[in-house]
């Protein structure tokens, strides 16, 4: 990643403050906190907890305490972060991620599925709602909401899968201005989530299929009229050894063929565009497919396979959030507090991308870095603390020049001086 100018710290206050003054409710006291939280995070070295907070910050452990209990509209805030730094060609991906967690009191703790351990474990879960944007091929976050535990979701008559189509439902008047393309992997392909989906929003899915989905192919004749349910489908689609006259080639590259064709899904009720993947290895075709959907029927096959595959971007959002910005580090068991931690660590990560890799050209760009962004702004704290301890003037040169040196310790822009 290119290293930013000095002038970034200055636009990345700048920006915090534009997208927070946008925000109605909010006093002058907690606008200052939220714009120092958010930087605090850029740098903020070892546990993300309220102790360490107040070792690297300016207010103390019982104020960042108190802070994080208080409401926060995170959803609104990236809505106008992902509007003002985004593109226009944008969908919307949601994935639940696993949150390590002890002990016994906590709220909504339970067994997840994590997928790092590849099995169930105790601790906690959030559904991530994410902006992908793809003409810049990544994530930003859009809203963290915690999953009820499994014994929660009993008591209310709610399924998991019924719980996540209603984070979805409940959100639908912004999800609906940023997109209309959700994106969700092969886990929420069933009826109970896709159904309500279409009945409530205007949202089109995108997701995977199983290797042996019940696809037909649907009835193109005249319907007769007669009493009973119109015929909607003809035979039954051989998934494995697929029909390549009553489908169309619209992508290939050396490693990949994608057919789309529009087929009959028994177990949603209807009509959806398939993107049908041929894994390609040394010219052959190697028997590995893979079959998309979407139910809007008018998408082109090559972009239900661009849009699933810039769904993991989602991942490398989680990914930066818990190495570099404390994702899992929260040491409050109630609600309001964890919700404010995850957001406020997705956030940081959303707003880092925002300053430090959207605005360049594509062309000067290697690769977002957070851990880069962290030494950064890591460096401003401690430099800070010390010249101003010191009692240094910095209108002197050399003493610009010092410090400046020292905002740039450890970068990449340090190792290839």
């Amino acid at each position: 990643m290119q290293t930013p100018h000095q002038d970034a710290f200055d636009k990345c206050e700048a920006l915090i403050e534009a997208i927070i003054g946008k925000i109605s409710g909010l006093n002058q006291s907690r606008r200052k906190f939220m714009i120092h939280l958010f930087l605090l995070f850029m740098g903020l070295r070892g546990r993300f907890n309220f102790l360490n907070m107040a070792r690297y910050g300016t207010y103390n452990e019982q104020s960042y305490r108190n802070n994080f209990s208080n409401d926060f509209d995170f959803l609104q805030v990236n809505k106008e972060l992902i509007t003002q730094s985004c593109s226009a060609h944008k969908i919307i991906a949601f994935d639940p991620s696993y949150i390590p967690k002890s002990g016994k009191h906590t709220e909504h703790l339970s067994w997840f599925w994590s997928g790092t351990s590849g099995k169930a474990m105790k601790g906690l879960e959030i559904g991530g709602l994410a902006v992908i944007d793809i003409e810049n091929n990544t994530a930003m976050s859009l809203e963290a909401i915690q999953t009820p535990s499994a014994k929660e979701l009993r008591q209310t008559g709610k399924s998991m899968v019924d719980h996540y189509a209603g984070v979805i439902i409940q959100r639908k008047e912004i999800l609906q201005e940023l997109s209309d393309y959700l994106a969700v992997d092969g886990y929420f392909a069933k009826e109970s989530f896709v159904i309500p989906i279409l009945e409530n929003t205007s949202l089109h899915i995108i997701s995977k299929l199983r290797t042996d989905a019940n696809l037909w192919y649907p009835y193109q004749g005249e319907h007769t009229g007669k009493r009973g349910r119109p015929k909607s489908y003809t035979e039954k689609v051989a998934v494995k050894n697929i029909d390549k006259t009553l489908i169309t080639l619209c992508y290939q590259d050396d490693d990949t063929r994608v057919y789309e064709g529009i087929v009959y899904s028994k177990m949603l009720g209807r009509n959806i565009k398939i993107a049908y993947l041929e894994r390609w290895k040394d010219g052959s075709y190697s028997g590995e497919y893979v079959i998309l959907f979407s139910t809007d029927l008018h998408l082109a096959g090559s972009l239900i396979y661009l849009y699933y595959k810039s769904r993991y971007q989602i991942e490398f959002l989680f990914r930066d959030a818990k190495q570099h910005c404390g994702l899992t580090h929260c040491q409050a068991r109630d609600e309001k507090k964890l919700y404010f931690h995850f957001n406020a660590s997705l956030t940081t990560v959303s707003l880092a991308k925002a300053i430090y890799y959207l605005p360049l050209p594509k062309g000067q760009r290697q690769g977002f870095s957070m851990s880069t962004v962290k030494t950064l702004y890591l460096n401003k704290i401690i430099a800070e603390r010390i010249f101003a301890n010191l009692e240094l003037d910095m209108n002197q040169q050399k003493i610009q020049s010092v410090y400046q040196d020292a905002l740039f310790y450890g970068s990449i822009r340090s190792r290839a001086a």
